[in-house]
C-alpha cells in the first residue's frame, strides 16, 4: 500500500483514482489507511469477500486476498491486472505502465 503513496503525484497526473480493497473490517480498514498515512481510500471487503472472489483474488485457504493490482477504466473495463506477492514496488509501477497506454 505504502508503494501507491510513494507514486500518488504520478496517479494524478494520470488522472487515476487509486482504491485498496481490504479482508480487514471497515473500522480496521479505516486505522491501516490512517496508520499508514495513505492518500487513497481503503475500503473493505469484509465479510463476504465479494470483490476478492469476483476478480478471483480471494484466497480461502489462507483468508487473505492475492496481492494484486488490477487497472480499470473510466468506462469499468479491466485493462490489466498484476500478481504479485513480494514486490511491492511492482504494483503501482505496472498500475502506471498501463495508465500510459490508456492516454
Amino acid at each position: 500500500m505504502t508503494a501507491f503513496r510513494t507514486h500518488t503525484d504520478r496517479f494524478v497526473e494520470a488522472n487515476a483514482q487509486v482504491l485498496g480493497i481490504s479482508v480487514d473490517s471497515f473500522a480496521a480498514a479505516g486505522e491501516f489507511q490512517e496508520k499508514l498515512g495513505l492518500e487513497f481510500p481503503l475500503v473493505s471487503d469484509f465479510p463476504k469477500m465479494a470483490t476478492g472472489r469476483a476478480f478471483g483474488v480471494y484466497n480461502e485457504d489462507f483468508g487473505i486476498m492475492n496481492r494484486t493490482t488490477v487497472v480499470i477504466d473510466k468506462d469499468g473495463i479491466v485493462r490489466g491486472i498484476h500478481v504479485e506477492a513480494r514486490d511491492f514496488e511492482s504494483h503501482p509501477l505496472k498500475a502506471l505502465e498501463i495508465l500510459v497506454t490508456l492516454q
